[in-house]
């Protein structure tokens, strides 16, 4: 499909687009500033440049979506002939597709507008009045004439330049119309002004924008000495009751189950529910009676230097879903599609894959859903996604909830545009600039009023403010001192030509405030050196210090390390039971394999495909939250890359056998069950068995290690601890003493043992890490844990020797207490003392246990811990 071809099929044929009522009145606004600003010309010829930089200038400001290269395109058409000289226009859009998209929009609506190329059409006697050139900055903008081609002279066609000159030279009037005007002058602001400047001159400026941020417009008519526009501003409201935008906007987003969350990948779940909603207002189109199929834009990130391309990742994920190769194009800048905007209006097309660079400006009234798989959240990227899906598409105007008078709710499905983001964080972004949207209202305001032109004779005459007591407007005022506003302003022209920048501020309340700085420094500096000056000698520092020294007692006992023993009056073993791992692995993998327990629900793995996830709608130009569960895919490749992590779970087991073994050990039991699945369903539901159920792997492996494990008891407890200084007694401890080494709550649950009165604790040793003779249980991952307390109970407790083990957790419910490192610290026993008991105090300082929930596996809040929970740990 042609260009052309494209925009007819939109409008529905050649007929033209009448102008709503705000398009109107903004095209009556304009030309009228037009037709003041050239009487002002005429009657003050020698002040022509003066004139159009203080009153011809006009800034349209309205929704995308609302007509704008509508609105000035039958404005130019009514200017033709009806102004004191021939005008010749120069439009300029940010991007080079959105030139041909101008082209096509302008020729299929303003038909008596000639469209001219500025790369190859520069000839000053076939010109007429209204002609039109339409280009990008970029391709006449820049530090040296000669870089770009169209302003370079040729023996048979005149470069730019030449050709704009040989207009004014004519008596041409010359326009300019700057289009998406936010994005033109971005980090090319300085050569865009230079051009605007020196080269166009142009005595009217149209300004065309979709966003109400003005930073950009306000720097570059600082740089352009561009005095205050003429503002033509339409509301969204304004726009929606034309029935051109949409009623609202719904931003969705998704959240998983903790327990899930690692089952999907959230830019597939975002792109499948961008399909389904897209089907569903398929569906809802042909309900109606409308031939139109509607459009899914896919936005992605740019590609990464070693990454995966994103638009084939995409492309394989939609076949996944039965989305015909026919149905998706896409446009990127490693495969630019030439004919981009076209596919907006390709009904062959239902599926439009597009990169970061393309987010802007380019029209698609068929989209009613956009899947956003970006990371960025600014306002900028907002601005960008609605400006995609607000557009209402002619072919349902009269669908539209303002079409019926009187207007009805917009509760249809049509009613909205659908954002599908893959980050939830966007969603911020999406409400913030739907809130910046809002703040644009419906106004005019002109400033031809306030500039008046006063002969005095003699072909000559000056231009006069009324508002400012008929000051001078347009010679600038010498700056003020301290003006620093207007100190810019003043060298804005120098700027233009990028003059270097001056080391030294003539200005005195520059020089005034560099002086406080150095003044400020200076006693800064000052401080320091009394500090100093203050401070006694180094050698009187020394010398006083040795005196302290030498002063004490060299048998002081903060400098004595001292000894102590175990004691003698009580009992316990002198060497402990400690777990060591098997000198070899061989034969774990099998084991592993049929050990693992297989029940009905590990079965019913096999064909989960799908799970659920929260879905949240909310109305960005409202106030309406919708929240419910949908159905969504589990992703395999997220599946296989978690699984990979779980299945690395023990440096003894090599993954790639283990893998292949599962796979076996699964298709007998499915075998004896009767069923028959399919190769890459068992591989699948292995990969979900270490991802949703470690502890099957975990289990398996840990019994299998509990029949190879070694003991050994042959290394003796250290006869005595040292320490620096004195320590506290201790009633329990097995050296008499709380040693120095504990953290707070160790002691803290040390001193809870020390106060037993009931006769179950008999003594306590603190457990040393990395110790020869310090119990030790060997974990399913293959490391050793040393539990912080071995303890002594009475005779109620069965284990060897009655010992209990525990650990202290210092880290709470906030830190790293319910990871799968300590779940498996409280699942694994110990062949001879059974499994340590894991503690930790809550906010208030009680003592609470960490016990194994099997049903969400993992560790969760147990009961307030008591001294006789020792006598029954298992």
């Amino acid at each position: 499909m042609t260009a052309e071809a494209a925009i007819a099929s939109l409008v529905g044929g050649p007929s033209l687009l009448p102008l709503r009522k705000f398009q109107t009145k903004a095209s009556d606004t304009i030309l009228n500033v037009v037709r003041d600003t050239a009487a002002k010309m005429e009657a003050a010829r020698d002040r022509r440049r003066d004139i159009a930089k203080a009153q011809g200038v006009t800034l349209l400001r309205a929704p995308t979506g609302s007509g704008k290269t509508l609105t000035v395109g039958r404005t130019l058409e009514r200017m033709v002939g009806g102004l004191p000289r021939k005008t010749c226009w120069f439009w300029f859009t940010p991007y080079s597709g959105l030139v041909t998209q101008t082209q096509d929009a302008l020729r299929s609506q303003c038909r008596s507008i000639r469209m001219r190329d500025l790369k190859t059409d520069r000839h000053l006697k076939v010109t007429k009045d209204g002609d039109v050139f339409i280009a990008t900055w970029a391709s006449v903008a820049s530090a040296k004439k000669d870089a770009k081609k169209a302003r370079r002279n040729l023996e048979t066609l005149a470069g730019v330049d030449l050709f704009i000159a040989a207009l004014r030279a004519d008596g041409w009037y010359i326009g300019v119309v700057i289009d998406e005007a936010h994005l033109n002058f971005g980090t090319g602001a300085r050569r865009a002004a230079e051009f605007y400047l020196d080269v166009l001159q142009p005595d009217f400026t149209i300004l065309a924008t979709a966003t109400p941020r003005d930073e950009e417009l306000e720097r570059f008519a600082k740089i352009a000495r561009i005095g205050t526009p003429n503002r033509v501003e339409v509301g969204r409201e304004e726009v929606v009751r034309a029935c051109l935008n949409k009623p609202g906007v719904r931003a969705v987003h998704f959240r998983a189950e903790e327990k899930d969350k690692n089952l999907f990948d959230m830019e597939e779940v975002a792109i499948y529910a961008g399909w389904e909603r897209h089907l569903a207002i398929k569906r809802a189109l042909k309900d109606e009676g409308v031939d139109l199929t509607p459009l899914l834009l896919i936005q992605v990130e740019n590609d990464k230097e070693g990454e995966d391309d994103r638009v084939k990742q995409v492309v394989t994920f939609l076949k996944t879903l039965k989305v015909p190769d026919s149905a998706i194009g896409w446009h990127t800048s490693s495969e630019p599609d030439p004919y981009f905007h076209t596919l907006a209006y390709d009904e062959t097309k239902e599926v439009l894959i597009f990169k970061m660079a393309a987010a802007t400006g380019f029209d698609a009234p068929r989209a009613w859903t956009l899947v956003s798989l970006r990371k960025s959240v600014g306002e900028e990227f907002g601005l960008q996604v609605l400006g995609r899906i607000m557009r209402v598409h002619p072919r349902v105007q009269h669908l539209h909830a303002f079409a019926s008078e009187p207007p009805r709710l917009p509760n249809h499905i049509l009613d909205h545009g659908y954002v599908f983001l893959a980050n939830p964080d966007q969603q911020v972004a999406m409400t913030a600039a739907a809130e910046e949207l809002k703040t644009i209202q419906d106004s005019i305001e002109t400033v031809t009023d306030n500039v008046v032109v006063v002969n005095f004779g003699s072909s000559k005459a000056a231009l006069f403010d009324p508002r400012s007591g008929f000051a001078e407007l347009l010679v600038p005022p010498t700056p003020a001192s301290g003006d620093k506003g207007a100190q810019e302003a003043a060298s804005a022209h120098e700027d233009v030509h990028e003059k270097p920048e001056s080391t030294s501020d003539p200005d005195s309340s520059g020089g005034h405030a560099k002086e406080t700085v150095q003044r400020a420094a200076a006693l800064r500096v000052q401080s320091a050196l009394d500090f100093i000056l203050e401070a006694p000698e180094p050698s009187l520092v020394r010398s006083a210090g040795k005196e302290r020294l030498s002063s004490a007692d060299p048998g002081t006992s903060s400098f004595k390390v001292h000894r102590y023993p175990l004691r003698t009056d009580i009992t316990f073993p002198r060497r402990l039971s400690r777990e060591v791992k098997p000198r070899t692995m061989d034969g774990l993998v099998a084991c592993i394999a049929e050990r693992i327990q297989i029940d009905d629900a590990v079965v019913n793995l096999v064909n989960r495909t799908k799970g659920k996830v929260v879905v949240t709608e909310e109305e960005v130009f409202g106030h309406e939250v919708l929240v419910g569960t949908q159905s969504v895919p589990i992703s395999n490749v997220r599946i296989a890359q978690e699984a990979q992590m779980a299945f690395r779970f023990n440096d003894g087991i090599d993954e790639r056998e283990l893998r292949p073994a599962l796979v076996n050990r699964l298709r007998r039991e499915l075998d004896d069950r009767g069923q028959e699945v399919e190769e890459k369903d068992l591989r699948r539901a292995v990969n979900l068995i270490a991802m949703t159920r470690p502890s099957l792997l975990h289990d398996a492996c840990r019994s299998c290690l509990a029949s190879v494990v070694e003991i050994h008891q042959d290394v003796d407890i250290p006869d005595h601890i040292e320490a620096m200084g004195t320590l506290q007694r201790s009633a329990k401890s097995v050296y008499g003493v709380f040693p120095s080494t504990m953290n707070r709550e160790e002691r803290a649950f040390a001193d809870l043992l020390d106060a037993d009165t009931t006769g179950t604790v008999l003594w306590w040793l603190r457990n040393v890490e990395n110790t020869r003779w310090a119990v030790s249980i060997v974990l399913p991952n293959g490391r050793l844990h040393y539990p912080d307390f071995v303890i002594g109970v009475d005779a109620r407790r069965k284990s060897e020797d009655n010992i209990a083990l525990a650990e202290v957790k210092d880290d709470g419910r906030t830190g790293r207490l319910f990871s799968r490192g300590n779940t498996d610290k409280v699942r694994s026993e110990h062949a001879r003392y059974k499994s340590a008991l894991m503690v930790y105090r809550d906010e208030v300082g009680d003592w609470i246990k960490a016990v194994y929930r099997a049903d969400i596996e993992r560790l969760t809040d147990g009961e307030r811990f008591k001294i006789s929970d020792l006598v029954y740990t298992q």
